[in-house]
């Protein structure tokens, strides 16, 4: 491999066990850029993004995903899922979440088809706009209900969800804003029940119904943004019935990338196998006897299992 090799291609060199495609390369190398050029954090973060999407890795979310399904398109109607077409001023992302949509009656919200939904978007966004910026999220929750949050509690999808983002997923959340929390008691429970309470640092909630860059260290064009929240871009319930469209034609896509990470397999983890190799070099030699020969066992099979050691010593102090 050259020395002028990207990361992305000297990772899947080390870890993969086929070629990886140009789209790979550059996710890899997105995932470099989100660790701020750090390789080591990158190595383990990319590695933690193929076990999500593997056998063992976050079935329930990122596996047996269907646009058409039920859950998931009575989901496109329950929870508004916008991602903006526009950036900001300084390059990042911001994709609104209406959690649930104003028509939506007090019923309990489906998680898992919400988050499996969540991730299709931000994976076909992925594919679409394959560079390097930071992710801000705006939850609106002016029409929560308590009985919205019922069925949170079951399963662990938003504490999945959140370590994913968190800890694998190429792009990574800078910023969640929760807005109009005017009718919440507490925001911490709200945290809580989303497994967010762990980034409370960077999540900032607003009772307020002030225009986004009002409360933003960062300006967003009032053409990208949606006419509920003081932009020019359309009303909220066109531009998720928009994403709702893209998903279904999106669903062959969708369905042949979940078969290529789950048949990827990864190859043994160098620098884990080698720290394991200095760990073991470390506890100093082994001092490993017989008190017969295996000749002298295999004579006298009364003494003992056949071939067993009787004693081993590590390093004169332990004896085992």
């Amino acid at each position: 491999m050259s020395p002028a090799a990207s990361f992305g291609e000297r990772w899947a060199l080390d870890n993969l066990t086929r070629k990886a495609s140009p789209e790979e390369l550059l996710t890899l190398d997105l995932i470099l850029n989100s660790c701020s050029g750090d390789e080591t954090e990158a190595s383990k973060r990319a590695r933690k993004y193929y076990t999500a999407r593997g056998p063992g890795g976050l079935t329930e979310l990122w596996h047996r995903r269907r646009p058409d399904d039920e859950d998931i398109l009575s989901s496109c109607q329950d929870v508004y899922i916008v991602p903006l077409r526009t950036r900001s001023a300084e390059g990042r992302r911001l994709t609104f979440v209406k959690l649930p949509a104003p028509t939506v009656l007090n019923k309990p919200l489906n998680p898992k088809a919400l988050l499996a939904r969540w991730l299709m978007i931000l994976d076909i966004r992925l594919r679409d706009d394959p560079t390097p910026g930071d992710e801000v999220v705006m939850i609106d929750v002016c029409d929560l209900q308590p009985a919205h949050l019922k069925s949170q509690f079951k399963g662990s999808y938003w504490k999945d969800f959140a370590w994913c983002m968190k800890s694998a997923y190429p792009h990574r959340f800078s910023e969640i804003h929760i807005i109009n929390t005017q009718k919440l008691k507490t925001i911490t429970v709200l945290l809580l029940h989303m497994s967010f309470y762990p980034w409370r640092r960077i999540i900032r909630s607003h009772a307020g119904e002030d225009g986004i860059n009002n409360f933003m260290n960062d300006y967003f064009p009032p053409e990208g943004l949606p006419h509920e929240y003081g932009g020019k871009a359309g009303v909220m319930k066109d531009l998720n019935d928009e994403w709702t469209k893209k998903l279904l034609l999106n669903s062959k896509w969708l369905q042949i990338e979940e078969q290529k990470f789950y048949q990827t397999e990864l190859k043994p983890d160098k620098r884990r196998q080698n720290r394991s190799l200095r760990n073991l070099l470390s506890i100093s030699s082994y001092d490993i006897s017989r008190s017969q020969s295996c000749k002298s066992l295999d004579n006298d099979l009364e003494e003992g299992p056949y071939g067993a050691y009787r004693s081993l010593t590590v390093d004169k102090t332990f004896y085992i």
